[in-house]
């Protein structure tokens, strides 16, 4: 009897495909037929009974599709669902009396409950009966007694599916103001009901309307803040912002979060200002000292910004530097000192008050010893922007030696292979990048992998002419050195000399990466657009097309263009790693969020 059944029910799922395969034709008949088999055997199975449904409401036979359904609902008045299937098929025969009757005994007993009446309503959202969704929440709110705020979230994201956004928003904004304990879901509210520009600005003006008739209202400018935030408009946010500090005479920490990200948006005048208040409001404020050291990280990271950086800018925040660090010396071991030294040494043009600095942090004998050994790569670093290559190497060597089962002992061997490959030693080089490939840090398996691919791909075993390897990988120690001008000549030789020899997409590439440098995009976009006609099928085709896309994007500002490119990318290189970042910032131009 086992046997028998084991067998019926092979036999059951090989109908179940074929039924499924029918469907998927559009073959409707067929599969009407082949689910009603199968729902005579298996009447309990809800896949067959609303695949046999929907086969009938496809065939427009809605008498034997209502008849069904009256059919379950008589068997078991337990299945609600039943009753949406049964108005779902009333409202496409627009039978008002028996739609309304259907959806009265779905509803029927389900406001005594908030969690039975939630449930119910988002059903309702499911099969699209918004209305009734909300008609039923109201109800329930009311028939409970509950705070006039309960289901709020909920009621205005079906306000905004039935089209009344304005309702929505002014409902959320009464609980936006009344339960503050909930005030970052009811903004992830508005970022999932408002869909366009023109919606944003009425909730900007709908809270600026609220904000001057009721000006002590505070969490009225917070959300202003948030707006404003969302718009890319860091200058208003910033003044909301410092209007509740000030009116509630707080302790920073709203402003604190604010310059934060700010910074973290590369607003830096915005941040700047926001460190300035708080360093403003004296010694006494609990963050007067994490608002110096970071208000000097932003003003570096301003400074840097600009495609000319000015010795005399360089020179006035040497002093502010100086200045904080002899005031409160204890962060002489924080990263704070790390910014500082890459400051002088990388923009400006002073390497060995660099190293000085970095020196007197190893020498702290209360560091921390992996602070040390990250001073001291650095300091590795500057020796070969000036040249001091056995130096360099000596110093990577022995954070190497005292950190050789730590990711910063890893990274001293990255960069000590990386000597070996600017020396034109590749077989070496290749030795030490095979280590590290199997790195547990991503981003140093990463840097192993891409500097091995360019070895074996642009020195291959049977060609001893290592040439034009040896050249490009001298320009590449220019590029670090910030020796631009020197790189491209070098870059432009090769091109001449071997104007077929593999490496002239990489060549091309770094001449994207030196004209970003310089903040030159125009030319950055002409190199890496070249890449993707000429070499699209190597392995620098998608990088550089994701590179593009962000030029689009962020310095050209033309959002049709950077969409247009994202999706190609998405299309012609699905396995690329680029590929899931290029869809996130595609859903973001697409207008996805707020």
């Amino acid at each position: 009897m086992l046997i028998l059944h084991s067998t019926l029910l092979f036999g059951q799922d090989q109908l179940l495909q074929l039924a499924r395969d029918y469907y998927k034709n559009q073959e409707y008949d067929k599969a009407a037929e082949t689910f009603k088999q199968l729902w005579e055997f298996q009447p309990k199975n809800q896949e067959i009974f609303k695949g046999y449904y929907q086969s009938l409401l496809k065939l427009e036979k809605y008498n034997a599709a209502e008849k069904l359904i009256v059919k379950k609902i008589k068997k078991n008045k337990s299945e609600r669902e039943n009753y949406l299937l049964l108005s779902s098929l009333y409202q496409k025969t627009n039978n008002e009396k028996k739609l309304k009757k259907a959806l009265k005994k779905f509803s029927d007993g389900q406001i005594k409950s908030d969690t039975k009446a939630l449930e119910s309503a988002m059903r309702l959202e499911e099969y699209g009966f918004n209305n009734e969704a909300i008609a039923l929440l109201e109800k329930s709110r009311t028939f409970n007694n509950e705070n006039p705020y309960l289901f709020a979230e909920q009621m205005a994201y079906l306000y905004a599916k039935t089209g009344d956004v304005e309702k929505g928003v002014e409902s959320l904004l009464d609980l936006y103001v009344t339960d503050q304990s909930r005030a970052e879901s009811i903004k992830g509210t508005f970022q999932d009901m408002l869909k366009t520009e023109e919606q944003s600005s009425m909730l900007k003006k709908k809270v600026l309307q609220r904000s001057a008739r009721d000006p002590e209202v505070l969490p009225y400018y917070d959300l202003l803040s948030w707006i404003f935030i969302q718009q890319g408009d860091y200058v208003n946010a910033f003044r909301q912002v410092r209007s509740i500090d000030r009116r509630i005479n707080g302790d920073g920490g709203r402003v604190l979060v604010f310059a934060r990200t700010a910074f973290r948006e590369k607003k830096y005048q915005a941040a700047a200002d926001a460190y300035e208040y708080l360093v403003g409001r004296g010694t006494e404020l609990p963050y007067f000292q994490i608002a110096r050291s970071e208000y000097l990280g932003t003003k570096r990271a301003q400074l840097i910004s600009k495609a000319a950086v000015d010795s005399a800018d360089v020179n006035a925040l040497d002093r502010e530097y100086e200045k904080f660090l002899d005031d409160f010396p204890a962060y002489r071991l924080q990263e704070v000192v790390i910014d500082y030294a890459d400051m002088l040494a990388r923009y400006g043009d002073n390497i060995p008050k660099a190293i000085e600095v970095l020196q007197k942090t190893i020498d702290q004998p209360r560091g921390q010893k992996q602070f040390r050994g990250r001073c001291k790569l650095n300091m590795g670093d500057y020796e070969l922007i000036r040249g001091n290559v056995w130096e360099s190497s000596l110093l990577y060597s022995q954070v190497d030696k005292d950190f050789k089962q730590d990711m910063l002992g890893q990274e001293a061997q990255l960069r000590n292979a990386k000597l070996s490959y600017y020396n034109g030693d590749f077989k070496w080089a290749q030795t030490q990048l095979d280590i590290l490939k199997a790195s547990t840090s991503e981003l140093i398996s990463n840097d192993a992998i891409d500097l091995s691919v360019l070895i074996i791909e642009n020195n291959p075993i049977k060609d001893s002419n290592d040439a034009p390897l040896k050249l490009f990988a001298k320009s590449d120690l220019l590029v670090f050195q910030n020796k631009y001008e020197d790189a491209i000549m070098i870059l432009d030789g090769i091109s001449h000399d071997y104007p077929y020899h593999p490496l002239m997409d990489d060549i091309l590439m770094q001449r994207a990466d030196i004209s970003v440098s310089k903040q030159e995009y125009n030319d950055a976009a002409r190199f890496l657009q070249k890449i993707v006609d000429d070499h699209g099928d190597d392995v620098l085709g998608d990088d550089a097309l994701y590179r593009l896309a962000g030029i689009y994007q962020n310095e050209f500002e033309n959002p049709s263009e950077a969409k247009r490119l994202y999706e190609q990318l998405i299309l012609d290189y699905p396995g690329s790693t680029f590929s899931e970042r290029a869809r996130k910032e595609f859903r973001k131009l697409r207008g996805d969020l707020l």
